[in-house]
């Protein structure tokens, strides 16, 4: 948590410092360049930093993300995304699913009889499609401001067991099914942040907190260390930092004609 708190004040340090930033730079821009709405493509790459909820908080802890995205601008700030997120962690609380293929110091007898340790990760991915609405802080910079979005996708998180393979017969093969809890579901999404277009196209950024939710089931048929299959919906809740840079291609000026002074690329 005290992690989590430090990012969010980290966020607030970054808009301050570009806020000033853009102040100063105000003078040279508006006498260098109009500016103005426009409609534009942009490609995104993101980090998240993320703190589970929900029933997922019972299976796995803190967890990393890495983002690609890429959305399309309309001139009244109003856009559509899509994107992709792929997390990872090593904080798997549910320790206890190889205790009926474990012996009393906890590890598993591999094919020649040796004691040998699984390590277990958390592996997931979210893909999302999005809309959402940019509210501009100052005329000096049309393009820039609030960011709020929201959407629908699709979750899938599991439990990776790492160890030598051809070594651990209970997990080799398909055996490894009934241990990894695959689990997926329609998504909901929602983000509130701030959204940088820099006017003369050095560096664009955007950063806030992120909010996912999975309705989702478990997939295997069967646990192999209950005996049991989870018929019941899940919610799993993921609510991150996240940060991200932006390459931005851009269309006409709202409101102009097709060719009349374009820029294609910043």
């Amino acid at each position: 948590m005290i992690v989590f708190k430090k990012s969010i004040i980290f966020i607030f340090l970054l808009l301050s410092f570009s806020m000033s930033a853009k102040d100063i730079r105000n003078d040279s821009v508006s006498k260098n360049k109009i500016n103005f709405l426009d409609n534009s493509i942009l490609f995104g790459v993101s980090y998240a930093y993320q703190q589970p909820s929900g029933m997922l908080l019972k299976r796995f802890g803190f967890s990393n993300s890495l983002g690609f995205s890429t959305s399309y601008k309309f001139g009244p700030n109003i856009f559509i995304q899509g994107g992709i997120d792929v997390f990872f962690g090593s904080d798997v609380k549910e320790t206890g699913i190889l205790d009926s293929i474990t012996g009393p110091s906890g590890q598993l007898i591999d094919a020649q009889g040796n004691l040998i340790s699984v390590k277990l990760y958390q592996r997931g991915y979210v893909w999302h499609f999005n809309i959402g609405k940019i509210i501009p802080l100052s005329r000096m910079n049309l393009n820039s401001g609030l960011l709020f979005t929201g959407g629908c996708g699709f979750m899938q998180h599991k439990i990776k067991f790492q160890y030598s393979r051809g070594t651990v017969p209970q997990l080799d093969g398909q055996n490894f099914m009934g241990y990894d809890r695959l689990t997926n579901g329609l998504m909901i999404r929602g983000f509130v942040g701030y959204q940088r277009i820099d006017p003369l196209g050095m560096f664009n950024y955007f950063a806030g907190v992120e909010f996912l939710q999975g309705y989702t089931y478990n997939r295997r048929s069967l646990n192999y260390d209950t005996r049991v299959r989870e018929l019941a919906r899940r919610n799993d809740i993921l609510t991150g930092i996240k940060i991200g840079i932006m390459v931005k291609i851009s269309g006409k000026q709202a409101g102009r004609k097709k060719g009349e002074n374009d820029n294609f690329f910043e």
